[in-house]
């Protein structure tokens, strides 16, 4: 008996050693490969085995909620052919002349617009001009800042005959008014006031604020830290992001360096109340929602006359992966950046590492950072060429990089994952970029 005992375990002992040995990342693309071919209950067996492995992958379980959804879904009803409807010729009449027009849209803040309740098109400073289709008559344009500020706005385009109609929207400008305007005035004393107005002693005569431009030195700080990348096409995506494809970008400037606890507090005021490494002014911040970085990014621009924004999935890879050098970023990662194997999990000083072929720091690990776009695993199948950014509201918003805490596997070039953008309790910061 003892011998038949034996004898199955070592026939079926190695059978068990490939299972042990099965990655995350290969249940994953397991998983994938089911999903594409619609094999739904495959994908589903995957996609559960990845999750216990990586509990948190938002590609393993947006995937599993389609695998399920998929198995769930009963099947069309057939339906008959319909009868074919009697042909009723009509008199022929001679048609008006076809009005094709467009509306013609520049802006100084990205901004969403809405033709007639239609779909809504993102308009970027970056673009030159969107063109956007008008019918004939009045069309009602509605105008909706992407920060969520209340300063959003209709206006009615009339079209009587063929030909492009300009709307420049100054919505940057206008706030900047505004909060000048909200400054209380300091008027002078009336000319008939016995005031000695002579200073004294030990004190500076006043400033004449009026005439004496002020010197922001956070606002000069930024602008000499943006690093120049020369637009250009590149291929977007990894054998892991599929599909790679084509995407061309215009010039653009990004931070040399992650924001730092120090530049946030200098315009937020305060602090997260949890971080990895609290007072550490030029460890990059983190702890922080794609909300909050909006409303800094509000008032960083209101306070320095810049137009900072985040930067485009597109553009944080092209800029992680050297632009148009042709090095494409060679650093190893344990020379480029903090990762799980040695932060220590915490963040550090930026630009201590290794910089890329552009000389940006800090682009692998050390912290997530937020990009502009919705998350959507599947956007790469659809994206345009020129200048894509997703703008499809999702549940999540985009991160890339890696952090303190991710594995090798996570901290690369292409890996792309989603965070709720009301989410401020995670290792997630973010880098400046403007055009």
């Amino acid at each position: 008996m003892r011998t038949i005992f034996w004898l199955w375990a070592i026939l079926f002992i190695p059978f068990l050693a490939p299972a042990q040995q099965i990655t995350f990342d290969e249940y994953r693309r397991r998983a994938d490969a089911c999903l594409e071919r619609e094999d739904y209950a495959c994908a589903v067996q995957n996609y559960e085995r990845a999750l216990r492995i990586r509990e948190n992958d938002v590609h393993c379980a947006e995937g599993l909620t389609k695998a399920t959804q998929a198995l769930k879904k009963p099947k069309p009803p057939k339906t008959k052919p319909s009868k074919p409807v009697a042909n009723n010729p009509k008199p022929s009449t001679t048609a008006p002349p076809a009005i094709r027009a467009f509306l013609l849209v520049t802006t100084d803040l990205p901004v969403h617009v809405y033709v007639n309740g239609g779909t809504r098109q993102f308009v970027s400073p970056n673009d030159i001009a969107k063109k956007l289709l008008l019918d004939a008559g009045a069309n009602l344009v509605v105008i909706k800042p992407t920060d969520g500020g209340p300063d959003g706005f209709e206006k009615t385009v009339t079209v009587r005959e063929s030909g492009n109609q300009l709307l420049k929207i100054n919505l940057l400008e206008e706030r900047r008014a505004a909060e000048k305007q909200s400054k209380p005035n300091v008027l002078p004393p009336p000319t008939n006031a016995l005031v000695n107005t002579s200073p004294k002693k030990d004190e500076n005569p006043p400033k004449n604020y009026a005439t004496t431009p002020k010197i922001d030195a956070l606002s000069e700080e930024l602008t000499r830290l943006m690093v120049a990348v020369k637009g250009g096409t590149f291929q977007m995506g990894s054998k892991d992001e599929k599909p790679i494809h084509t995407v061309v970008l215009n010039d653009f400037y990004i931070s040399k360096y992650e924001v730092t606890q120090r530049q946030w507090r200098n315009i937020m005021g305060t602090l997260p109340k949890k971080l990895t490494n609290n007072g550490c002014n030029d460890c990059p911040i983190e702890q922080v929602s794609w909300n909050d970085v909006q409303e800094f990014i509000k008032k960083l621009n209101l306070r320095t006359g810049q137009n900072f924004r985040l930067p485009t999935e597109a553009e944080w890879e092209y800029a992680a992966r050297g632009g148009a050098q042709k090095n494409n970023n060679t650093v190893e990662l344990k020379d480029a950046g903090w990762y799980r194997s040695n932060s220590g999990k915490k963040t550090h000083p930026v630009g201590q590492k290794l910089p890329n072929e552009l000389g940006l720091y800090d682009m692998l690990g050390n912290v997530w950072e937020w990009c502009q776009d919705w998350y959507d695993p599947n956007f790469y199948a659809k994206s345009p060429v020129n200048n894509p950014v997703n703008v499809a509201e999702e549940k999540y918003r985009v991160i890339r990089g890696g952090s303190l805490d991710s594995g090798a596997d996570a901290t690369t070039l292409t890996t792309r994952d989603g965070y709720k953008p009301a989410s401020d309790n995670g290792y997630v910061g973010f880098r400046l970029v403007r055009n």
